[in-house]
């Protein structure tokens, strides 16, 4: 009897050594694989590619070959009358402005073909309409990228290209540096444009109806 007893403390003894050797160091490599994928969690940042991404259309936008701020064109166009619904492509202000067929801000039905109507905000300023720039592109079938930091706008459309930025004139028609009759503006986060130069710089004409609607053919 006395040799069980002591065999089982025998046996207790050379399993509690053990244990100490080998669970502190378990316990060691837990706490320092914890700690491994606490530091790669920091390094990832859902913005860095669209940070990123944003820099690098910044740098390209605002490379020499852009020029923002000198509306004036190789070939220069003069016209006598500004017209709401086609696009001069003048960089000299017009003798004349058409009236726009609103006179005040509103929500006017914008139609193209067959498609249901687009009701959105339009603002009549200086013998031009405004209207949201990506909302109405994306109606007309365009793609759009707006560059939040930059405030630059480009619309892509087939072989049509528009690149604007908030609070120029200037907007560059298949890399063609070309004036605007009045600056894009924002407005609640979003960038307004004539709808003459969205419209016509896309390949569309525009009309008004007597149903009071922007028609888009």
């Amino acid at each position: 009897m006395r040799k069980i007893a002591f065999g089982l403390c025998v046996c207790f003894l050379i399993l509690t050594a053990y244990s100490s050797q080998i669970f502190p160091a378990y316990a060691d490599d837990h706490e320092k694989y914890k700690h491994k994928l606490e530091e790669d969690a920091g390094d990832w940042d859902e913005d860095d590619y669209d940070h990123e991404d944003e820099e690098e259309h910044k740098d390209r936008y605002h490379s020499e070959e852009y020029d923002w701020k000198n509306v004036m064109q190789e070939e220069r166009t003069s016209v006598k009358r500004e017209y709401w619904y086609k696009w001069s492509r003048s960089a000299d202000l017009p003798d004349e402005y058409v009236a726009t067929p609103i006179s005040s801000r509103q929500t006017v039905p914008i139609y193209l073909e067959s498609k249901a109507p687009l009701y959105t905000t339009a603002i009549p300023m200086q013998g031009q309409i405004f209207v949201p720039l990506e909302d109405t592109a994306e109606y007309l079938g365009a793609s759009v990228i707006i560059y939040p930091n930059s405030q630059i706008g480009e619309i892509q459309l087939g072989d049509r290209h528009l690149i604007v930025k908030n609070g120029t004139r200037v907007v560059y028609e298949n890399m063609r540096k070309t004036p605007m009759p009045l600056p894009v503006f924002s407005e609640k986060e979003k960038l307004y444009i004539p709808i003459s130069v969205l419209a016509n710089g896309l390949g569309f004409q525009v009309t008004w109806t007597e149903q009071q609607q922007i028609r888009i053919y």
